[in-house]
């Protein structure tokens, strides 16, 4: 059984074995793998060496996490006091009633 990658713009698309390959209308996109184990699909390809590479996974922007409830409790209590303390003033859409 010999083993084949379809190369798709410069990546490893699809890893399959078979007995030859089958009559695919771009021939040019498989190559012949047989014995390397350590292609997977998704790695890089380079068509001048023949080389295949794990792709590099640049390290993603920090997320913040989302408020705990305590942190949301909190700032609905801050603006609740905020609103009543508005209002106690005489203050409406900021402007004095």
């Amino acid at each position: 059984m010999k083993k084949f990658v379809q190369i798709q713009n410069t990546k490893a698309h699809w890893i399959f074995e078979a007995e030859k390959l089958p009559p695919y209308p771009n021939q040019e996109d498989f190559i012949d793998i047989t014995g390397r184990d350590d292609i997977q699909e998704g790695w890089d390809y380079n068509s001048e060496t023949g080389e295949f590479t794990a792709p590099i996974i640049h390290n993603p922007t920090p997320i913040e996490p989302p408020p705990t409830v305590e942190e949301m409790q909190a700032q609905t209590l801050i603006n609740t006091e905020y609103l009543i303390a508005m209002n106690e003033m005489g203050i409406e859409g900021g402007t004095v009633k």
